[in-house]
């Protein structure tokens, strides 16, 4: 690669930043006027959604595959600070888990969008828990599970937050599969061929 490309890449990606930046302060400017709580809950999710993109956009490189690991690592933060007054604890298993751009982006929002529904719904009244995430590769697939220790229910119904994800993974190629029973808090396992390309 040439000087000259790498500089318009660094470029390209300070903009990405800028872009992102932006979008959260006028997120965050509607946000403080705004009252209704369905139109803040969605103004939320997209605020989180850009920061969940803003992290990964520092990961992806030049080439070749993004260091999925690394970014859990820097998303745990994320989360860990947004949760750290509700006695909800985070925590992160990751293997070596390489995958490709295409699917980098994605990935990132499916986890974010995982652990924003267990913050949401599996800690009522105060109840204290944990969120558990795993990502490895295995057999010429990614695997990611999302556990948390919530009061869990008889069944689940594809909300808003797990359509999407059912959404982007039968985008991407893969399979979901969702596991709980009262008491027993709500697992979420997404497997996705190494590909990672769309299917249309």
């Amino acid at each position: 690669m040439t000087a000259n490309a790498d500089v318009q890449i660094a470029e390209l990606r300070r903009r990405l930043a800028g872009g992102y930046q932006l979008l959260q302060a006028l997120v965050g400017i509607r946000l403080r006027r705004v009252t209704d709580p369905e139109s803040r809950r969605h103004l939320t999710w997209l605020s989180d959604v850009t920061a969940a993109m803003t992290l990964m956009n520092r990961r992806i490189g030049d080439a070749g595959p993004v260091d999925f690991a690394a970014y859990l690592d820097d998303a745990a933060g994320f989360w860990r600070r947004s949760l750290e007054d509700r006695g909800v604890r985070i925590d992160v298993r990751a293997a070596d888990a390489a995958v490709s751009e295409t699917q980098a982006l994605p990935l990132a929002i499916i986890v974010h969008e995982l652990v924003s529904n267990a913050a949401r719904h599996a800690f009522p009244d105060g109840r204290r828990g944990s969120i558990a995430i795993a990502c490895s590769q295995a057999s010429g697939g990614v695997s990611l599970v999302v556990r948390d220790s919530g009061v869990g229910a008889g069944s689940l119904t594809l909300g808003d937050g797990l359509a999407l994800v059912e959404g982007l993974v039968e985008h991407l190629g893969g399979v979901m599969a969702i596991e709980t029973a009262p008491g027993s808090g709500v697992g979420v396992r997404v497997r996705l061929p190494l590909t990672g390309e769309a299917v249309h």
